[in-house]
């Protein structure tokens, strides 16, 4: 399951990307990786992150 930080920029396409494509997520208030938080866009995937510099590169990586 993907897991995404409501703080995270992006997060709007994420959720549009996932939703359109069936994919089971969860939106958590903090995911405590604020540190990636604040400078990348991320997901966290069976518990490892995958971490971008855009949303499109991000979602190529899901």
């Amino acid at each position: 399951m993907i897991q995404l930080c409501k703080n995270n920029k992006g997060v709007e396409k994420i959720i549009e990307y996932l939703e359109n494509n069936d994919i089971e997520y969860f939106v958590a208030n903090c995911l405590d990786e604020c540190n990636i938080c604040h400078s990348k866009v991320f997901v966290k995937k069976d518990e490892e992150i995958i971490a971008e510099e855009t949303v499109e590169e991000l979602l190529n990586k899901i």
